[in-house]
């Protein structure tokens, strides 16, 4: 049953026309204004008589919104109180939001509801604010190349951007709000499992590198603790360490030319110039005496080829 209310009792006098909050009557078949206060006259800049007189609620709500608004009053139920944030207008065509709460009454033999109206700007401003700072990290994460998780103090994943599903191959909508451990069981036999609970307990960044077998990645993270959790940023090295298996690989097989240069061929080489110089303090035979020559020069530039591919060898190694 809804309330009976009436200028003539004096408590409505005094918690409706003196209240400190904006607070009207309307009229739900007609969206007429039967009554307002004085702090609704204030915030709305519409006279009472403008009020009472020549505005309905349409005219407090944007354009956009006045389809919501007839569904709403259909959906009204005679004893329902509702609470809802609304966006209104002003007199000057000022938008701003506020909280609402609305119950049925019966003003002057009419159906109506008593609307309290809380003006949440403010609020409502540093919320969207906030939010748009948030969508603007959200879109700086998404786009570079590092795969970023971040864990609350728990160690509990409260977001992770596209890369990093990609190189753990671990889908958002599951992995939000769990621990690694219950996402990957083998999780707990990592160095980063140790690593991310020592960063968080020391408040020092950690960076290490680790190769996680199941997903046969190398993978470099840098762990910032910070007092809300756990910021982890991480690349996918794979590529590197492979092309370092490479470089080690081709290291060990100069080294091995290095060892047959110094060993293998120099050896015999210096053995036959040895000879060669011995022969010099020999008589020969006149016919013999160009062919060594052209033996020991072939000789000594087979032994100085031999230094230089040493030397580069060496350098290369370096």
């Amino acid at each position: 049953m809804a309330l009976q209310i009436s200028d003539q009792y004096a408590s409505f006098c005094v918690l409706f026309h003196n209240n400190p909050n904006p607070m009207w009557i309307v009229e739900i078949d007609t969206l007429m204004f039967k009554a307002v206060n004085e702090a609704a006259v204030n915030l709305y800049g519409y006279t009472r008589e403008e009020f009472l007189n020549d505005i309905t609620l349409s005219n407090i709500r944007p354009d956009c919104e006045q389809k919501d608004m007839r569904e709403l009053v259909k959906k009204i139920k005679h004893n329902e109180t509702i609470k809802k944030e609304l966006s209104h207008l002003k007199k000057d065509g000022t938008l701003f939001y506020v909280n609402i709460t609305s119950f049925t009454v019966n003003y002057q033999g009419s159906y109506c509801r008593m609307v309290i109206i809380h003006d949440i700007t403010e609020q409502k401003t540093k919320d969207l604010k906030l939010t748009q700072a948030v969508n603007r990290i959200k879109e700086t994460l998404e786009s570079i190349t590092d795969g970023v998780i971040i864990f609350n103090l728990d160690l509990q994943i409260t977001y992770l951007n596209r890369e990093a599903q990609r190189v753990l191959m671990m889908d958002q909508d599951t992995a939000l709000q769990k621990k690694l451990c219950e996402i990957y069981p083998y999780y707990t036999d990592l160095n980063a499992y140790d690593q991310f609970q020592s960063a968080l307990n020391t408040k020092q960044t950690i960076k290490f590198e680790e190769y996680i077998e199941p997903i046969k990645k190398w993978i470099c993270f840098s762990a910032y603790p910070g007092n809300d959790g756990l910021a982890v940023y991480f690349q996918d090295i794979t590529n590197q360490k492979h092309g370092e298996e490479q470089i080690n690989l081709k290291n060990q097989s100069l080294d091995r030319i290095a060892y047959m240069n110094s060993h293998m061929m120099r050896k015999p080489l210096a053995n036959i110039l040895g000879i060669i110089n011995s022969l010099d303090d020999t008589c020969i035979d006149e016919h013999l005496e160009q062919p060594l020559k052209m033996l020991k020069q072939s000789a000594t530039e087979l032994d100085n080829i031999v230094k230089y591919i040493n030397s580069n060898v060496e350098q290369t190694i370096k």
